[in-house]
């Protein structure tokens, strides 16, 4: 038996952006190993029909010498009228579609404050997602 399911993104929203610049950090010659957290946060609307998925993402939390200490957190809207999908979707797949959009403002941002932009790499959200939740 097939299962479909009609999820929508009905909404994308910027919640916070923090960006403070290290003037004084010094790359070093063999590149620097990007320390980045996430966090996500999912609640149901009363009908359990609307789901709202809000994405934390750290930068260099631990590092103590960094180029940048960036926090940026991203919330999407999604609707879809099976609560049992719609919740199995909340894990995974809403954060992993938010995340092109964090990657984004990430690499946008790093250009405006001068810097080589800071592209993350693709990341497989499920198995960061999974191994913070065993914590």
């Amino acid at each position: 038996m097939e299962s479909k399911a009609n999820i929508r993104f009905d909404k994308f929203t910027l919640v916070e952006l923090y960006f403070k610049l290290n003037k004084k950090f010094v790359p070093p010659k063999d590149g620097i190993p990007v320390d980045i957290a996430f966090r996500t946060r999912n609640s149901f609307s009363p009908d359990k029909k609307n789901l709202t998925v809000e994405l934390s993402v750290v930068l260099f939390k631990q590092k103590k010498d960094s180029p940048v200490r960036m926090k940026v957190v991203v919330e999407g809207i999604f609707s879809g009228e099976d609560y049992k999908q719609l919740k199995k979707f909340s894990k995974i797949n809403a954060p992993a579609h938010l995340f092109p959009f964090v990657r984004e403002i990430i690499g946008n941002s790093t250009i405006r404050a001068n810097l080589p932009p800071l592209l993350l790499p693709p990341i497989n959200l499920a198995a960061i997602l999974t191994a913070e939740k065993k914590r």
